[in-house]
């Protein structure tokens, strides 16, 4: 049961899944524009440009559908985390398909968020999803996000650990493989 009602214009329910593409989008888009910053800007600032980014996207996200349009009735601040964190977590994942993939990671990327996309359980409740559809659900960055926004605008955030856990574990693990990937590039150069 909601503890909090649906936001008066949005009686499906729906905003959190916009504005969980919207973030998601922001953040696949900023991780493709990193790639490119490879010759120019040595990596730990690339991903301090990737951390703050995220935090704007996720600032700018919560403001947007908080206090601006009153689409989403959860608290300002930890709304900006828990937007915040699937910027991140699509922003290091492109950045680390596209670093160990090539051109064709932009597209893996797509598909990928594409994916969580249809399988958020947004539009369709998760119960309601086949079950292979169901069983990645949470396990990828848009279904974590669109939970954790739900549970966090509904109930109080009394399951967002989960998500966020989801959220965090996809950045952090992207961006410790996106770091090893020069030094594996020179250890086989040395080989050779």
């Amino acid at each position: 049961m909601d503890v909090v009602p649906l936001a008066k214009h949005d009686a499906r329910g729906l905003a959190g899944f916009y504005v969980a593409f919207g973030v998601s989008l922001a953040g696949f888009v900023l991780g493709s524009n990193v790639l490119g910053l490879a010759g120019v800007m040595r990596l730990r600032h690339r991903f301090f440009l990737l951390i703050g980014a995220s935090v704007a996207i996720g600032s700018v996200g919560a403001i947007v559908v908080g206090p601006v349009l009153g689409a989403l009735p959860a608290p300002a601040v930890p709304l900006v985390f828990v937007l915040a964190s699937p910027a991140a977590a699509t922003a290091f994942t492109t950045k680390l398909l596209g670093v160990y993939l090539g051109p064709i990671g932009l597209p893996i990327t797509t598909l990928l968020l594409t994916v969580g996309n249809a399988t958020s359980g947004a539009v369709i409740g998760a119960d309601l999803l086949p079950s292979a559809a169901r069983a990645v659900s949470a396990l990828l960055p848009p279904g974590a996000d669109v939970r954790g926004i739900a549970d966090l605008s509904y109930y109080n955030g009394s399951h967002l650990i989960g998500p966020l856990i989801t959220l965090a574990l996809w950045a952090i693990a992207a961006g410790i493989l996106s770091s090893l990937r020069p030094r594996l590039t020179r250890r086989r150069a040395a080989v050779a």
